[in-house]
């Protein structure tokens, strides 16, 4: 190997005195030995470094092994869906194990292996059309977050295996991709936000995405953190990059990313998390403020965010076109569609359930009258502690990072909103009239996870040292804290728990509380404190099981044999008469049924059954449907709902209206009276559960 000539520098210049001024040499700070001054110099967080985000090793070992783990997993179609729970709740003879690796999985979550899971796979079977009339009425698919073929896909990554690779591991990828590019976005934009703490980052990102407010709901929020973590990074990108070829790469990124969140239409969630990004993005560039950086390239950087909300622009108006009659159907439901509210009726406990929920709660234990372990799930919060560890930062130090002091002002902001509610005028004025306070404590604890990280990073990087009285008086603080959020969970549960399963988790986050706050001062403090969290929040990993393929669903034999006599007569409609869950598994079989969950209301089925649209109130809304025979010699149709999100219709099964339906098989949950098939012959019978067809 050659060696390069060496090069020849000019010799250095005569030192000279004074031939800078002492005001530009930046002073060094000691950020890891204690200080007792009161006006302590805060680490400057002015970015100079030409890299955001530092792709060191690190990090690009993280990101391969998050991406490897998503390929390999993907792959062996394993997935964290509870479908296996269709061997109990169905069974059919086979191992109630069919495609259970490990867990346990959760009738609680109903919505995903009952509604959700078979609606992707109803979607599958007939090629992703626009319209299914098995799930909902209008261009369901377009406005429901489902995979479908039209441009709006391109926003959907989560579904793009189903394209390419199929069900089986087009389900694997939807479930793995949510997780793992939701790890390495919400890991990103971490290290964006503490300037490359990258062991925090990582730990922040493991217990933001694996907390209960977001595992036992399936995950389901992730693809809104995913596309709103990647939103906030190209938006800092585009502000602080000088070159003009990342300014459009990052451009594209923003436009997509910004799709991805807008057309992912569940505005509960939508609303506060777009705030929450906006105060993210405000608060970032005043305490990195760099205006060479934020003005070089000013008009590129402009013109690419102009071009990028035209086409932005002409992709909604696109979308508009094609889903306008189905939003505008929705939104004048019974239910979701029409609510509005002010808020107020927040549910206090809710702040700080999970110091001890994870302890002690599951889906079969918890208080009756906290809902389900769902709706009581949340995120731990250190809000309390870290506004008086930044008053007291404050005054020590005579400044605070504007990126705190936002994140900290959202949190409180949506306390209020939760707990004591807006006028209706600003209710309305700011959108948050769509997002009910049980809808608005899932980004609300995001918002404490992400304030929680911020403030260790702050922590890190400035100590001070505070008088042992004021440090006495804090610990006593946290004590009286604790023992408040002990008693509040204790009361609010009517005595569900005991005072002695209190102590240890009271005693856990009261070491946790004192360490966020600054009476000690020692190495890696913080990371110990996001260790400690991370340990904590390992047990949620159990909450979803661990299951391989659909195998759950598509080796039934009720699944089988429906879509065996499908395929022989695809345009013939079905009505299961009966049990509910008979419907929500023949809907993964692709029939069209008039019975099963409606996704929003199928007007032009319900006007055949109801002419005169007495009953529109009933159906007019996201429902479980369930049909059983109701007969009178008139024709009659009953139908009431009978819960907020459900209804029952009573039908004759050989009325002229399910002819003009086109319904030619029926699936009783149990042996039918004669008078109920007069018009129908038997074509199987599966156990308790009977297939008929029409005579015609």
């Amino acid at each position: 190997m050659s060696k390069s000539p060496k090069k020849k520098y000019p010799a250095a210049p005569p030192k000279q005195k004074n031939t800078i001024a002492t005001t530009d040499v930046p002073k060094p700070v000691d950020v890891k030995k204690p200080t007792s001054t009161l006006h302590s110099e805060p680490v400057s967080f002015n970015s100079k470094t030409p890299d955001l985000i530092r792709f060191d090793k690190r990090v690009k070992w993280f990101v391969g092994i998050c991406i490897g783990l998503f390929v390999l997993l993907t792959l062996a179609k394993v997935h964290y869906s509870s479908i296996p729970i269709w061997n109990q709740i169905i069974p059919d003879g086979a191992d109630q194990r069919r495609g259970l690796i490990s867990g346990t999985p959760k009738p609680i979550r109903i919505d995903e292996w009952g509604v959700v899971t078979p609606f992707i796979l109803s979607q599958a079977h007939q090629d992703y059309p626009l319209e299914n009339p098995a799930i909902g009425g209008e261009r369901v698919a377009l406005v429901g977050y489902f995979p479908i073929k039209h441009f709006v896909s391109v926003f959907r990554p989560d579904y793009w295996g189903f394209y390419l690779f199929g069900s089986e591991i087009g389900f694997a990828w939807r479930w793995n991709f949510i997780i793992f590019f939701s790890f390495i976005a919400v890991a990103l934009t971490f290290l964006l936000l503490t300037q490359n703490n990258f062991w925090l980052s990582v730990f922040g990102a493991f217990w933001l995405i694996f907390s209960p407010g977001l595992a036992w709901w399936s995950f389901f929020f992730l693809t809104i953190i995913f596309s709103g973590c990647l939103l906030l990074i190209s938006s800092i990108y585009i502000f602080y990059t000088r070159s003009s070829k990342p300014i459009f790469l990052w451009g594209l990124v923003f436009a997509w990313a910004f799709g991805s969140f807008a057309l992912n239409l569940y505005p509960p969630y939508q609303v506060p998390m777009g705030y929450l990004l906006v105060i993210l993005l405000i608060g970032y560039v005043w305490r990195d403020l760099d205006k060479a950086r934020l003005f070089a390239k000013v008009l590129q950087k402009l013109g690419t965010f102009a071009v990028a909300f035209a086409v932005l622009g002409v992709v909604f108006y696109l979308y508009f076109l094609d889903a306008n009659s189905t939003i505008e159907v929705m939104s004048n439901t019974v239910y979701p569609g029409k609510r509005s509210e002010t808020g107020g009726t927040g549910f206090i406990a809710n702040w700080f359930s999970e110091y001890y929920a994870g302890w002690l709660l599951n889906d079969q234990k918890f208080p009756q009258h906290w809902l389900n372990i769902c709706e009581l799930s949340h995120f731990i919060t250190f809000t309390p502690v870290i506004a008086v560890g930044l008053a007291i930062y404050r005054i020590r130090t005579g400044k605070i990072d504007p990126l705190l002091a936002f994140t900290l002002g959202y949190v409180l902001v949506l306390l209020v909103w939760m707990e004591l509610g807006f006028p209706a005028f600003l209710a309305k004025a700011t959108l948050m009239d769509v997002s009910p306070t049980r809808r608005t404590q899932i980004p609300f604890g995001i918002a404490n996870v992400v304030l929680a990280v911020l403030y260790l990073d702050y922590i890190s990087r400035q100590r001070i040292k505070i008088q042992s009285t004021l440090a006495a008086a804090l610990v006593v603080g946290v004590v009286g804290f604790m023992i408040y959020a002990a008693w509040l969970n204790l009361s609010t549960s009517q005595n569900f728990y005991k005072v002695h399963q209190l102590f240890l988790p009271t005693l856990f986050f009261i070491g946790l509380n004192i360490l966020m706050l600054p009476i000690t001062n020692f190495k890696y403090k913080e990371l110990g404190v996001a260790a400690a969290l991370v340990l904590f929040t390992l047990p949620n990993l159990k909450i979803n099981p661990v299951a391989k393929g659909l195998s759950p669903i598509t080796d039934h034999v009720l699944y089988k044999k429906v879509r065996e006599l499908h395929i022989k007569e695809p345009d013939a409609r079905w009505v299961v008469l009966g049990n509910q869950y008979i419907t929500y598994l023949v809907t993964a079989t692709g029939v069209n049924q008039v019975s099963g969950v409606k996704n929003q209301p199928d007007f032009k089925t319900m006007r055949v059954l109801d002419p005169t649209a007495k009953r529109d109130s009933a159906y007019n809304r996201y429902a479980h449907t369930v049909y059983n025979t109701y007969i009178d010699g008139k024709d009659s149709t009953i139908i009431q709902s009978n819960f907020e999100d459900g209804y029952m219709v009573g039908v004759d099964p050989c009325s002229p209206k399910l002819k003009r339906l086109n319904v030619k098989y029926f699936i009783f949950d149990r042996t039918p009276q004669a008078v109920e098939v007069r018009c129908l012959k038997q074509v199987e019978k599966l156990g308790a559960i009977e297939i008929y067809r029409s005579n015609e």
